[in-house]
C-alpha cells in the first residue's frame, strides 16, 4: 500500500516510512491526517457504520481468564 499526499513529493509505503528519522516520518503522516480529516468530516459513509453488530461480540469467550 502506498500514501500519496496531495502536493507531496512521492508516493510513501509504509516500509520507506518506517524508516525514515521520526520527525520526518510525523511531519508526514500529520499531512496525511489533516488531508484525511476534510474527507471523513464531508463524507458521513466514511464513519456511519456499526463495527460491530449484536452477534458479532461473545461475552463468554474462552480466552478469558478466571478470577
Amino acid at each position: 500500500m502506498t500514501m500519496k499526499l496531495t502536493g507531496s513529493e512521492r508516493d510513501w509505503t509504509a516500509n520507506e516510512l518506517r524508516r525514515l528519522p521520526p520527525a520526518k516520518r510525523d511531519d508526514i503522516l500529520a499531512r496525511a491526517a489533516a488531508l484525511a480529516e476534510s474527507e471523513y468530516r464531508s463524507k458521513p459513509r466514511f464513519t456511519d457504520f456499526e463495527a460491530f453488530g449484536e452477534d458479532d461480540l461473545h461475552g463468554d469467550s474462552t480466552a478469558a481468564t478466571a478470577g
